[in-house]
């Protein structure tokens, strides 16, 4: 997959958005939260991967990331987050940045295509499900197949989706701005996480250009709008990677 085809893919459909939400969540609502995997398709990576195994481990990387999830002192939780693994599957490669680029050859019947996992992670009000929000991700499952029948693979694998589920439910928590539990120093918020995604894209509209002034009345008629550019930040446990995208050239 070329570089153009990647960054057309992540305009076209970025994955990992707050969706089907029918009420939104309160974020002041938002004590705390439970985290939960669904048992439904575990049985694949073999009997040392469990849902608690990969409920406390992910409870415990977002508790890292500031996020209010099981809160000590808390006897009760306002919110279930909850965690689903759907079926491996070969299709498309994911959207993004992946080296899992699939067969290359136009002509083959997989061209581009490669097996993927998609992870759903679904925030919703105990009180009222209906109040919930959700985002999925895709990943490449050629590690986890790798594993598979190997000594010790129940606990590579589960490393393995720990921190896939993690990455998963870090941007809806991060999306419905949920992090309120930075440290603050003289006014200055510093945030140092424990746990962060070893790699997060975000993308961005830039501020547009004002536009020249028309100097023709027909020319004020007809005058189209322009359309705001796209600025791609690549979030790493580092310095992030800033790549603006337009016509423009330096």
């Amino acid at each position: 997959m070329t570089a153009l085809a990647l960054f057309l893919a992540l305009l076209a459909g970025r994955e990992g958005r707050a969706e089907d939400a029918p009420r939104a969540i309160d974020k002041a609502s938002v004590r705390n939260i439970e985290v939960t995997v669904d048992e439904e398709n575990l049985d694949r990576f073999g009997a040392g991967v469990t849902s608690a195994t990969l409920s406390e481990g992910v409870a415990k990387n977002l508790t890292a990331a500031y996020f209010p999830v099981h809160k000590t002192g808390d006897l009760s939780f306002s919110h279930t987050l909850k965690a689903t693994l759907h079926p491996i599957e070969h299709t498309r490669t994911p959207v993004g940045f992946s080296f899992s680029a699939g067969n290359s050859d136009p002509r083959a019947m997989d061209f581009q295509k490669a097996d993927v996992l998609t992870i759903a992670c679904e925030l919703s009000d105990k009180r009222n499900p209906a109040i919930r929000a959700q985002q999925s991700m895709e990943f490449s499952a050629n590690a986890l197949k790798a594993l598979l029948g190997k000594p010790d693979a129940g606990q590579r694998i589960g490393k393995i989706l720990i921190e896939q589920i993690s990455t998963v439910c870090y941007g809806l928590l991060e999306e419905l701005q949920l992090d309120a539990s930075s440290s603050h120093t003289d006014g200055i918020t510093v945030k140092r996480p424990g746990w962060m995604p070893q790699i997060r894209i975000e993308i961005q509209n830039e501020a547009a250009t004002p536009a020249p002034k028309q100097t023709e009345k027909a020319d004020s008629k007809t005058a189209p709008s322009e359309e705001p550019k796209k600025k791609l930040i690549i979030h790493n446990q580092g310095s992030p990677l800033i790549l603006k995208l337009g016509h423009e050239r330096l």
